[in-house]
């Protein structure tokens, strides 16, 4: 548990009472009984996903096999990610610096304009001291359903950024605190929980539930993280559809294990407030979606692993028992169908551990032993070593490998795990609904580059197993090709075994996995055309050492693919085309469009106004003295109380009338110069006004 964690957040609302959430509620509902067709957004977010990897997985499908060469041809291979009918380019900055961090990045989406802040922040803007209300907070409180899905830790940056807010990814226990309130009454139960360690709550330590926070309920929240959601030491079986412990291959229940220091159990606290919990892919596959509708409090939480969710290729071979980021997405809609209703409902997928390979320059290092030293070194031909992309942070020349799987493997079965979601969301194309889709990164990772083809053979007898080329054409003559008479000339690749007279082109074996007859897993033949990896950003140049333990790759300034498609013939989908290069706040805007919630900040701060009352401050700027001047609607007693940015009180005011109307001078010259919040809370609500002394 994170100590000293100060709020900078003292916004308008911070303690709304249980009216105020049922008049946003009843707002919500007459919209929604306006609305005669659902309306759904799916936001794809491909972490550290380049175009490299996204070409690497076409051709692992076998790209221009088969006699098929252009892209109009029939069983031209092509990913769901093609399909999408608009496509260009976005930048991927933060405020601070080039190359993001998933933090900035995803707040950059989940918020427009607003979102675009420093590196490491989730929602929340440092320099103001201020949470920024997201697409999907926005999307809830107009009384769509919501949902979050990713292949990491439910509370890593990307998910966070679209239902929290705080000023460092790392506060991960207060993240989970945060998705599973929605009063402050709620989240501070968390706090002062029977269990808990660090009871009672303190609003210094613990913060107070965000202003754009509070009225939103998540309908989904799906992927790994059930340590920061679990007591520490604790351990959870995992368990089948018919609540069965499922076991491994030698016998033993397979488990998830807590981190949460606080020793407060949020599984238990989610289930209390209507969460339905499953923690494996039998149990989410087999859920009874009657038990979601638009009426009920019943939501889903998904937790399928202690960290992160395994590396697709891992969850092949080791961990079956956890869903596949396809088929939780599935799941997602299914759930958010039946609670979004008549409504429609919003889901952000992330498909995050693409950047967790590329980090480790998976497929393109490994490592050897240097005078004694185990080092990183260049090299694509060894099969990956057992653990993929995370061994290489510890792995050893005598750390067993693989026989048959190679780094670029791992990289290719989780960009087709990430398309065969948005397969999952084109079928909503289809529907009756109104869908639009988007698919674009956060950032690229590691530099990725797709150098060629493996060449075991070496058929260019050039002595490399790296080939770029298909053979030139020759003469089956002994004269060879130094004649102009092209009589006898043969297309190159014709006698080399495996190698087809089509050229050079990836033969990949598939097969099915978990009767998911649909999806076509990818497995590489030792003497296959492996498809190979190498990566700009590697430890021979990106200035992290060598050493096995280092970060071998990281992120990258470099642009990113956007995808969009509607079945609304494109008015919203087309919106990203025709307007040159795109900033990765553009989105944000389409969304809000389509969902009609541009105002829904507004409409609740109208709502706040109307319960509460109106706080005025003069002068303001202030240099000896301020005036606060309150207006309520209701006779109310009233304790104000001033922040400096840190978040630490520096003045209590309070007033012993019952009264409508409060005058207060404060006294501004002992303060420092330099921005205050002016926090007023009141018998119906809480009114906050900034107050900045020179």
């Amino acid at each position: 548990m994170v100590n000293g964690f100060y709020t900078f957040e003292y916004q308008k609302n911070i303690k709304m009472k249980k009216f105020l959430l049922t008049a946003t509620a009843t707002f919500s509902i007459c919209m929604g009984l306006a609305q005669e067709t659902p309306k759904n957004v799916i936001f794809f977010i491909g972490d550290g996903f380049g175009t490299s990897a996204k070409t690497a997985a076409r051709m692992a499908l076998g790209q221009g096999t088969e006699g098929s060469k252009i892209t109009s041809d029939e069983n031209f291979q092509l990913l769901a990610l093609d399909k999408l009918d608009y496509q260009g380019s976005l930048t991927t900055h933060s405020m601070n610096s080039w190359i993001t961090d998933s933090g900035a990045s995803a707040s950059a989406y989940a918020a427009g304009v607003e979102g675009k802040l420093d590196n490491g922040n989730i929602a929340f803007n440092v320099e103001t001291g201020e949470s920024v209300e997201t697409i999907l907070e926005k999307a809830k409180k107009a009384g769509y359903a919501v949902g979050l899905v990713t292949t990491t830790r439910v509370t890593h940056a990307t998910p966070a950024t679209f239902a929290t807010h705080v000023w460092s990814r790392g506060l991960e226990t207060y993240i989970a605190a945060q998705y599973i309130s929605s009063t402050q009454e709620e989240y501070e139960e968390i706090f002062n929980n029977p269990n808990s360690a660090i009871r009672p709550y303190n609003e210094e330590r613990d913060w107070i539930l965000p202003a754009p926070k509070v009225g939103v309920e998540l309908d989904v929240l799906m992927g790994g993280g059930a340590r920061f959601f679990l007591p520490q030491g604790y351990s959870q079986e995992v368990l089948d559809a018919n609540g069965n412990p499922i076991l491994t291959t030698s016998g033993n229940p397979v488990t998830l294990s807590g981190r949460r220091a606080d020793n407060v159990n949020l599984v238990e606290v989610a289930s209390n407030r209507g969460f339905v919990y499953a923690n494996s892919r039998d149990a989410l596959l087999n859920l009874d979606l009657s038990q979601f509708t638009p009426d009920n409090d019943n939501k889903f939480l998904g937790l399928f692993s202690s960290s992160h969710c395994s590396y697709e290729q891992d969850r092949q071979l080791y961990k079956s028992w956890e869903p596949s980021l396809p088929e939780m997405t599935e799941m997602a809609i299914k759930i958010l169908k039946a609670k979004g209703g008549d409504k429609g409902f919003f889901l952000m997928v992330e498909a995050g551990r693409i950047d967790h390979l590329e980090h480790a320059n998976n497929g393109g290092i490994t490592v050897v032993n240097a005078d004694g030293t185990d080092v990183y070194t260049i090299d694509s031909d060894k099969p990956a070593y057992l653990g993929g992309g995370d061994a290489n942070y510890g792995a050893n020349p005598d750390t067993p490998r693989h026989t048959d799987v190679f780094g670029s493997d791992y990289l290719i079965k989780e960009v087709l795990a990430f398309d065969y979601s948005i397969n999952q969301a084109r079928k909503l194309l289809d529907d009756d609904s109104k869908t639009l889709i988007f698919s674009t990164s956060d950032h690229e990772c590691g530099g990725t580059a797709i150098v060629g083809l493996h060449d075991e053979a070496d058929a260019q007898n050039n002595n490399t197993k790296i080939r770029t080329y298909a053979l030139s054409p020759r003469q089956d003559n002994d004269l060879g090709q130094y004649v102009p008479n092209p009589s006898g000339v043969t297309r190159g690749d014709i006698d080399f075994g495996a190698m087809t007279n089509d050229g050079w082109f990836p033969n990949y074996e598939t097969y099915t996995f978990q009767d998911r007859t649909e999806e076509l897993w990818p497995k590489c033949d030792i003497n296959g055309r492996r498809i190979v990896v190498a990566y700009a950003s590697n430890p021979l140049t990106n200035g992290n050492g060598i050493n096995v333990g280092n970060t071998p790759g990281n992120h990258t300034p470099m642009d990113v693919f956007v995808g969009a498609e509607d079945n609304m013939g494109g008015t919203f989908a087309g919106k990203i085309n025709g307007v040159g290069q795109i900033d990765n706040t553009y989105l944000t805007a389409i969304m809000e469009a389509f969902l009609d919630v541009q105002h829904m900040s507004t409409v609740e701060e109208k709502v706040v106004e109307d319960t509460v009352g109106e706080m005025k401050i003069f002068p303001n700027p202030a240099t000896d003295y301020a005036m606060i001047q309150l207006q309520l609607e209701d006779n109310s007693k009233v304790e104000v109380s001033i922040y400096n940015e840190s978040g630490q009180l520096v003045k209590n005011l309070n007033t012993t009338s019952f009264a409508k109307v409060h005058s207060l001078n404060v006294n501004t010259s002992d303060l420092n110069k330099g921005l205050y919040i002016v926090s007023a809370k009141t018998n119906q609500g809480s009114l906050s006004q900034k107050l900045l002394v020179k």
